[in-house]
């Protein structure tokens, strides 16, 4: 059976069956022109596209709901103080170094003074006292999501979205807590330290996927998106400081585009290492 996410104003929603989605369109709980997903496709498409129409999405019969569409029917797809949350990312995908990088790069072209903003923002805040490790990672989680909602919604990225305050706490907090741990082991013969890094690669992609989530159990599902990745997300790493490096040779021009690029290339490496979430 065909289990469906549905994305709506940048939530995801889901799973569904067949005859849920059918029941939530003839109820008007979601339209064709949603963005949807399933296991196995390569990103999100309107539920009208010929990959759910096969399926037989959008041809629901006037014959008396199935109990799975009468379910549906009762749980709306949103409500007030509860919206429904995609299942949480279990790993098992797996993610191409280049490809990651050629969709950053196609995130930059189509958000470039709002990619360049970002930086210019990130630069300045570093430079003042405290701020800095404060409110760098936040930005960085915010300007991953508005990747994110790009990806799912072709929305443009707002310059706004980087002082998104929701969940500060665990934004400011979790990247502090695992920059911490990750230089105890440095210190420790450089190897655990690197394992550290390897294993808590996705937090800032994990914080800004499911918003709500306590950094420590972002920590737990990086971990686990991770596994059976880290080797190329190491070699991910290797070939991203060679860029950046490369990048800051024209007076640190490069860096303008280099920064936003590589945060983007890592969270659609990300999205292909999460699985069936």
């Amino acid at each position: 059976m065909s289990t469906i996410h549905i994305s709506k104003d940048g939530q995801q929603f889901g799973p569904y069956s067949v005859e849920q989605i059918n029941e939530m369109l003839a109820q008007q709980q979601a339209v064709l022109s949603d963005n949807a997903w399933m296991e196995g496709m390569q990103g999100w498409e309107p539920l009208n596209s010929g990959v759910f129409v096969n399926l037989g999405i959008g041809q629901s019969s006037a014959s008396a709901a199935s109990p799975a569409a009468k379910q549906a029917n009762q749980t709306p797809i949103q409500h007030a103080g509860a919206p429904a949350r995609a299942a949480v990312p279990t790993g098992g995908g797996s993610f191409s170094i280049g490809e990651s990088l050629s969709q950053g790069f196609e995130f930059f072209k189509a958000n470039v003074g709002a990619s360049i903003l970002f930086v210019i923002i990130s630069v300045v805040a570093g430079f003042i006292p405290f701020v800095g490790a404060l409110f760098m990672p936040l930005m960085s989680i915010n300007f991953m999501a508005g990747v994110k909602r790009y990806r799912n919604n072709a929305t443009p990225f707002d310059v706004g979205q980087l002082f998104d305050f929701s969940y500060a706490v665990d934004k400011i907090v979790g990247p502090l807590v695992v920059g911490i741990l990750i230089m105890i082991g440095m210190i420790f013969l450089i190897v655990p330290g690197i394992i550290l890094a390897l294993m808590w690669a996705f937090l800032y992609c994990v914080l800004a996927d499911r918003p709500g989530t306590s950094f420590s159990e972002a920590m737990k599902i990086s971990a686990a998106v991770t596994k059976g990745n880290r080797l190329s997300i190491f070699l991910f790493m290797i070939i991203c400081s060679l860029l950046a490096f490369v990048s800051m040779i024209p007076l640190g021009l490069g860096l303008l585009v280099a920064i936003p690029m590589i945060q983007a290339a890592m969270y659609c490496a990300y999205e292909s290492c999460k699985g069936n979430s």
